[in-house]
């Protein structure tokens, strides 16, 4: 008999695309021009376009808790008469995941590559990568940004001569109590906590937080478990998962694990990516790519996919699987709510493939659906519970202006 847990929403979600304009720096033509909307059959996971709205360079989107908003990270250095980048805010139609321009904020600070909306919804939180800074952004009931209300800038730089020559904050994310902001930053080998005051708008150094990495790491992207005190966090460079114990009361870090992505005596390129837990929490995903933006290394490195088995009572990682993404420089993954379905983006081969998730050991397998999709580099899903409380909203606000 199907446990209840295993029976998939019969409601249809929606998978939202950032994207870069190239997929390689030497491109002489820009292929992609904004925010791709695509939408999911939970049951089977296939994917139907549904849209796209035009905004420049969007390589990161944040989901608005409510799923009614949809904010784009708009990755470049000069943002409408500004330099720097920005964010563009979009409202995201509930029936039909068409995106509609609300506004755009400047931020003064170059290359903004991440972003995540607190669990009250009340400020949009980004990372800037040339900047090296990281932006609270108050969020209007309407879901408009307005300019920061705090900016923390990073100093420092590490061991790589070209990388890491200076601070580049590369991810921002919250823990489930909504109290601390992790910030890992690439050019400086730490991952950074905040403290969030969300009624205040303020963030707020820890006397003694955050976390070292072993030079050269290159940290990337951070997941909390979804039941546990554990932090996993994707080192770019070096190609290794680093596991945290999470001291919740006070947001300290203690780091129990450095689990390798590439198997030993790998050689050419060395480049993890995306990284995303299952929701059972039994699984840990994480990509590689062959190669970057820039173009050709002198020896390629793997495409692939890599399934951990995470231990249920320490939540260190155990080897699970290696699969190839089908595609070229799988950048983004995302799961659906129910685990079921797993998605891949490759920047290089413009596509997005889909995989089915065995319940019992975690192993993605491809069901054969790849989606055409330029330069693909960013994933987020907007599951069906959260489309149908945006209907709700959307029906409820519309009384009230006609009423």
């Amino acid at each position: 008999m199907t446990s209840a847990a295993a029976v998939p929403d019969p409601r249809p979600a929606h998978l939202y695309v950032g994207t870069f304009p190239r997929a390689y720096h030497r491109d002489p033509v820009d292929t992609a021009f904004g925010v791709y909307a695509l939408r999911v059959d939970p049951r089977t996971g296939d994917l139907r376009p549904a849209g796209s709205v035009p905004t420049p360079r969007p390589g990161w989107l944040a989901v608005h808790p409510g799923g009614r908003f949809l904010y784009a990270m708009n990755e470049v250095r000069d943002f409408e008469g500004h330099p720097g980048g920005g964010v563009s805010a979009f409202a995201a139609d509930p029936r039909t995941g068409r995106l509609t321009a609300l506004g755009t904020v400047p931020l003064g600070e170059p290359s903004p590559c991440h972003g995540v909306v607190d669990a009250t919804g009340r400020h949009l939180i980004v990372a800037t990568f040339h900047g090296g800074t990281v932006h609270l952004l108050p969020l209007g009931d309407d879901g408009r940004p307005g300019p920061a209300c705090d900016v923390r800038r990073h100093r420092g730089s590490s061991v790589h001569p070209r990388r890491q020559t200076s601070p580049h904050a590369h991810s921002v994310t919250l823990d489930p109590a909504n109290r601390f902001v992790l910030v890992a930053d690439l050019g400086t080998d730490r991952l950074e906590v905040y403290g969030l005051d969300a009624d205040r708008g303020r963030l707020s150094a820890l006397p003694d937080g955050g976390a070292c990495l072993p030079p050269g790491s290159g940290p990337r992207h951070t997941v909390f478990h979804p039941t546990a005190p554990v932090v996993y966090l994707v080192n770019e460079m070096a190609a290794t998962v680093t596991v945290f114990a999470w001291e919740p009361e006070h947001g300290g870090l203690r780091a129990t694990q450095t689990a390798p992505v590439l198997p030993e005596g790998t050689t050419g390129y060395r480049s993890a990516s995306g990284i995303a837990v299952h929701p059972t929490g039994r699984f840990l995903y994480v990509t590689t790519r062959s190669h970057g933006s820039s173009g050709e290394p002198p020896e390629r490195g793997p495409d692939s996919l890599v399934t951990f088995l995470i231990d249920p009572g320490t939540g260190r990682l155990l080897p699970g699987g290696r699969t190839a993404t089908g595609g070229e420089i799988p950048r983004s993954l995302v799961l659906d709510p129910d685990g079921r379905h797993l998605y891949v983006g490759h920047q290089a081969s413009g596509n997005v493939v889909t995989f089915r998730v065995d319940p019992g050991n975690g192993v993605p397998e491809p069901t054969g659906q790849v989606v055409a999709t330029p330069v693909p580099v960013c994933l987020q899903m907007v599951p069906a519970q959260a489309v149908q409380e945006a209907s709700a909203a959307s029906a409820v606000s519309a009384s009230r202006g006609t009423g």
